[in-house]
């Protein structure tokens, strides 16, 4: 025997592996070919990124103050820029370097998808084929070529997942601990996720691993002391338990927004709605509220006290878009309870919008231009999208919505659920239900809340769970397929 051969399927992993990374490098080397650059403009205009004077001059104590979004972001913007100034390259280096990271995390979400598919049980040659089309999607080509966190949010996701499989299959202190950080990074991330997802993950963790608890609670300890910390810091600045102040701002465009302008001059003159509700925009400028609503602050703190970038676009970490917030969530829930139907229509238009093609997203029409008969093949033969729009905008066209997406999806969603059943009424759980029922969990969450409290940009948090979705979509069909040939034996053995 060989004792150098390896366990079954190592050499077929090996040669997969080393497919994806050819197949990477290929498709890229092509779509720069077509005209994909990594594109600098956001970082002039993008709301979640710091002015760049800040960035470059006064990185720390805006991380520290800024509370329209959660710091690690712009810490990495921070870096990547005060680095290439210190090598002394213009925005080629800047751009260059951030392909480079950015090409390193999809590439990474690919192989741990792939990694993922071969402990579920998928053949190596069925796991590289979804992997592969998965890395060469006109959306993960896109969001790589853009400095959004989209990309890093979702390699944490994938990597969450794998950590999480690792100490279902075997426990060890330090990967639960890798786990809770990798879910604190998440936190201190993207505010989309939030302490009530982290608490729910180490409850289920706690419950699955009944043999570890009081080290699962030991690991999630510390992780759990940085994110609260990261909420105190908001409390202390702006006087709201969250990473983000947005939130009100967000769920108008779902609620407030969508009343007629009649109806909600009724209900501020009724004393119920604030001034506010009378402007159309839900991110306005700030000269829209002086006067009015806000006071101008005078804290000392650039991120705060700015009206506006120097490159002359919105700061929305101005301080007083807390207070416009908060007033935004209060008639929010205003509408919601005079106008509940009115508040179920948004969330279904931000469904179809969330099984749109994430490529369909207007701030990647440049990039997305230069390969339009690959965004337009993917989309309508993987994405099932009836009409391919040539210029992609915020509103939703019905005919847009891919509705392969939207049939894989229900198929996940329903699968996960099913098992999560099976499971608490036999009171029995494998390893591989386990890391299923996880999967699951995390797909509903940023589906379910993502929807909730966002309409527009929708398909961009489903890009983020892509992968989630491929591996409770691949396990279904093999369990499905398992089924039918073992119903196919039974009925050729009988007699």
């Amino acid at each position: 025997m060989n004792q150098r051969s390896g366990p079954p399927g190592a050499a077929a992993d090996r040669w997969a592996v080393g497919g994806l990374v050819a197949l990477y490098l290929v498709s890229r080397i092509a779509a720069y070919i077509a005209g994909v650059r990594f594109d600098l403009s956001p970082m002039a205009t993008s709301w979640q990124i710091l002015d760049p004077v800040l960035l470059r001059h006064d990185l720390l104590a805006s991380l520290l103050y800024m509370p329209g979004q959660p710091p690690l972001y712009n810490l990495l913007l921070g870096i990547v820029v005060k680095l290439s100034a210190v090598l002394g390259g213009g925005d080629w280096l800047t751009a260059g370097l951030f392909r480079v990271i950015f090409a390193l995390m999809a590439l990474g979400a690919v192989l741990l998808l792939y990694a993922l598919l071969r402990r579920m049980g998928t053949r190596p040659l069925a796991a590289a084929l979804v992997a592969g089309l998965f890395m060469c999607s006109p959306a993960l080509m896109l969001y790589e070529s853009l400095p959004y966190y989209t990309v890093i949010v979702l390699l944490l996701l994938v990597a969450i997942v794998w950590l999480f499989d690792a100490c279902v299959r075997e426990f060890r202190p330090g990967r639960a601990f890798a786990l809770f950080g990798a879910m604190a990074v998440l936190i201190y991330t993207r505010s989309l996720f939030q302490i009530e997802w982290f608490a729910v993950l180490v409850l289920y963790a706690v419950l699955v691993l009944p043999g570890h608890r009081r080290t699962v609670l030991i690991a999630a300890a510390l992780p759990c002391v940085l994110i609260l910390a990261l909420y105190a810091k908001n409390v202390a600045v702006i006087g709201e338990f969250s990473t983000s102040d947005w939130m009100g701002m967000s769920l108008a465009k779902l609620t407030t927004l969508k009343l007629d302008y009649g109806e909600r001059a009724r209900l501020v003159a009724d004393g119920r709605m604030t001034q506010l509700a009378l402007d159309d925009k839900a991110f306005d400028i700030p000269e829209a509220y002086e006067g009015t609503v806000v006071q101008k602050p005078h804290t000392g703190i650039a991120v705060l006290d700015h009206k506006r970038k120097t490159t002359g676009h919105v700061n929305f970490n101005y301080l007083p878009y807390a207070q416009i917030s908060e007033m935004a969530r209060h008639d929010a829930l205003v509408a919601i309870r005079t106008h509940p139907g009115v508040y179920l229509h948004s969330v279904g238009v931000a469904w179809l919008m969330f099984w749109r093609p994430a490529s369909d997203y207007p701030f990647l029409k440049a990039n997305r231009e230069a390969i339009q008969p690959w965004a337009w093949v993917y989309g309508k033969v993987i994405g099932g999208q009836p009409v391919y729009p040539d210029d992609p905008r915020f509103d939703l066209k019905p005919a847009t919505v891919g509705v392969f997406i939207a049939i894989v999806y229900v198929i996940a969603a329903l699968f996960g659920f099913g098992v999560l059943l099976r499971c608490a009424w036999r009171r029995r759980l494998s390893r591989l239900d386990a890391t299923l029922i996880f999967i699951w969990l995390n797909v509903m969450y940023v589906s379910v809340i993502g929807n909730m409290l966002e309409i527009d940009e929708n398909q961009r948090f489903r890009f983020a769970i892509n992968p989630l979705i491929a591996i409770l979509g691949m396990v279904a069909l093999q369990r499905g397929l398992s089924v039918f040939r073992g119903r196919r034996e039974h009925r050729t053995q009988s007699p």
